[in-house]
């Protein structure tokens, strides 16, 4: 594991009678699990069970007096999300109403909050951090828990033949009163397997500037229409400027905006330049530069050539980030 070894974890090597519960709703993978524990002199108690339903420390054969650790790699599957989503909602399980979200791991998340677990050290999209919405679905999770240590890395360790790749976490979690905010998550220093490490708070983003979702009823004069945007990964699939009207996805651009979806545009075809772990993040932008460069910008975007002093601006905004 990728993970600094914490001081506080260690308090609990010293725990004699230590237990250990493997718990998975996948027959083939409990076997699995038995198969690697067979000659063990500490067999884990491994159950037949779905995680997520009748969720109790009594359930999981877990005491209310023990100390936990949870440790594991949940399932994830964002039902929104318009990526794959023609292999979404094929298998369903049983879970508890007050554990259902938009996201099955962060489901899980929350899970673990209601078992009240000491520690949590689990991989899980880095998006459910750094994306508000997100965030804001893990409230169960975040107000009782506190990020403490963690490392971010690639998708591609599991998926080498995906499309594209997204940010993991591999995150240390404590049980705290305190629990965090999204103010704590903006400010917190992430560190990345490849030893970069970025706080949110160190960059501005597009969101700031312009509409990233359709708005027909808000915009009726426009010059330009644009393809709804999420976070960066999601502008590498998707088109940008569009010549066809699509009510459900276009945002419909005012003459004062049409430099930014320009920037957008050109945003894109620098995406070589820019390092996985910042894939959910929305689209950077150092708004001073940019306003000095902005006839550079539109240029770029209208003739598809980008300038020296564009390649420099990409340099400058991602300084130990960008990807040669």
């Amino acid at each position: 594991m990728a993970l600094k070894k914490s001081k506080e974890i260690l308090k609990f090597d010293k725990l004699e009678n230590k237990e250990f519960v493997g718990i998975d709703i996948d027959e083939k993978a409990l076997q699995k699990a038995k198969e690697v524990f067979a000659h063990s002199k500490n067999k884990p108690l491994f159950l037949h069970k779905n995680a997520l339903h009748n969720v109790s420390r009594a359930n999981f054969n877990i005491t209310e007096t023990d100390k936990l650790i949870i440790v594991g790699n949940p399932p994830y599957n964002d039902k929104t999300s318009i990526a794959q989503s023609h292999l979404k909602d094929k298998q369903s399980i049983i879970i508890d109403s007050n554990l259902k979200a938009r996201d099955i791991g962060i489901s899980f998340l929350n899970s673990y909050a209601m078992l009240k677990a000491d520690y949590i050290c689990i991989l899980h999209p880095l998006s459910y951090l750094i994306k508000k919405t997100n965030f804001n679905a893990l409230k169960a999770f975040s107000n009782n828990y506190r990020l403490i240590d963690s490392t971010i890395i690639s998708s591609k360790e599991f998926c080498k033949d995906s499309k594209g790749y997204f940010p993991i976490i591999i995150g240390l979690y404590k049980r705290d009163n305190k629990g965090m905010d999204y103010d704590f998550i903006y400010n917190f220093t992430f560190t990345t397997i490849e030893h970069k490490s970025f706080r949110l708070n160190d960059f501005d983003f597009i969101a700031r500037y312009i509409d990233k979702y359709p708005n027909k009823k808000k915009t009726q004069e426009h010059v330009a229409m644009f393809y709804t945007l999420r976070d960066i990964n999601a502008l590498a699939r998707s088109k940008t400027f569009m010549q066809k009207a699509d009510d459900n996805n276009i945002i419909y651009v005012t003459k004062e905006k049409y430099s930014l979806y320009c920037y957008i545009d050109v945003f894109k075809m620098q995406l070589e330049h820019i390092p996985y772990y910042f894939g959910n993040c929305d689209i950077l932008i150092d708004y001073d530069k940019f306003k000095a460069l902005e006839s550079h910008f539109v240029k770029a975007s209208e003739k598809r050539v980008l300038s020296l002093e564009i390649e420099n601006y990409f340099k400058e905004l991602l300084g130990v980030h960008y990807e040669d």
